[in-house]
């Protein structure tokens, strides 16, 4: 028996009528009751008894459909995966992006990338989150790529791609003591209580090691996540590391001459090694080593 005859058996049971059926199949009526009789040949049973021009099932033609059915359904679930996986790894690029980044890296990015393949069915699914999550999600093969900065602690199956380069900067709100120095010293950060960010994230650990390089242990009032720094010290709760990333400062703010701070923050592109990219995710990923390259922080 063939799929073939499995499906037009379920669909003359469901309609009872084999010139219905065969219109909405669209072949000719002949080769539907062809196909139904081979199909009684191959099982050793009639499936249907004819009532004046309606058809209904036998009992072994009742006994028989539910499981027709579960072959026709499986073979539409069948597929719509098949569906599923062309577009995963043809059309598809999914990607999360963590911050802080420049403003305009991803959208700008999707502009051009658009723009270069816009004759091409491409979708494009992107969401802002964690590091952590974003590390995640690569290796739950929830997304294609990730710009993030490193975890605390990397999987030897994703590969980091450095992408943008920014400093880090003090900052505190204007009316702060520390504003009247002229260059403030890690030393100094004991005058005013200190806000940083969410306990573990990548940014507090590399505050935390420069903290401890310069031997210091300032006052830390409080932790939120860096979209929220800035309000923080707008508010006068303390001063803050920021990344200088095309961000303009929120007003009331100031950014502080501290010599001894030369970290940077780094957003690298994740991606695991274990994994083949689909055509469309190939073509990005291209892509943005080139963007990156013509991509300069003002």
């Amino acid at each position: 028996m063939t799929l073939a005859q499995l499906n037009y058996f379920v669909k003359v049971a469901e309609n009872g009528h084999l010139t219905q059926t065969a219109k909405e199949l669209l072949i000719a009526q002949p080769s539907l009751t062809q196909a139904i009789r081979k199909l009684e040949e191959e099982l050793g049973f009639l499936l249907f008894e004819k009532k004046g021009r309606v058809l209904f099932l036998t009992k072994e033609g009742k006994e028989f459909l539910p499981y027709a059915k579960e072959v026709v359904e499986a073979s539409k679930r069948a597929e719509q995966t098949k569906e599923h996986i062309y577009q995963r790894y043809t059309g598809n690029i999914r990607f999360a992006y963590t911050r802080p980044m420049p403003p305009n890296y991803i959208p700008n990015l999707i502009r051009q990338f658009i723009e270069k393949y816009k004759d091409q069915d491409i979708n494009i699914e992107t969401y802002a989150v964690s590091t952590a999550l974003i590390l995640n999600d690569l290796k739950e093969d929830k997304i294609d790529f990730g710009f993030c900065s490193k975890g605390e602690s990397m999987d030897e199956n994703i590969k980091m791609i450095p992408l943008v380069q920014y400093p880090i900067k003090l900052v505190a709100n204007e009316n702060d003591l520390l504003c009247d120095l002229e260059e403030v010293h890690p030393k100094d950060l004991l005058m005013e209580p200190g806000i940083s960010y969410t306990e573990g994230c990548a940014m507090d650990l590399e505050l935390q090691q420069f903290f401890e390089e310069q031997n210091i242990h300032p006052n830390i009032h409080y932790r939120t996540l860096s979209e929220e720094i800035e309000n923080f010290v707008s508010c006068g709760l303390g001063w803050a590391f920021v990344a200088q990333n095309e961000t303009p400062m929120m007003a009331g703010l100031k950014s502080l001459n501290m010599p001894e701070m030369t970290l940077k923050r780094c957003t690298y592109l994740a991606l695991r090694k274990d994994r083949q990219l689909g055509n469309a995710a190939s073509e990005f990923l291209k892509f943005v080593r080139i963007y990156n390259k013509e991509y300069t922080i003002q």
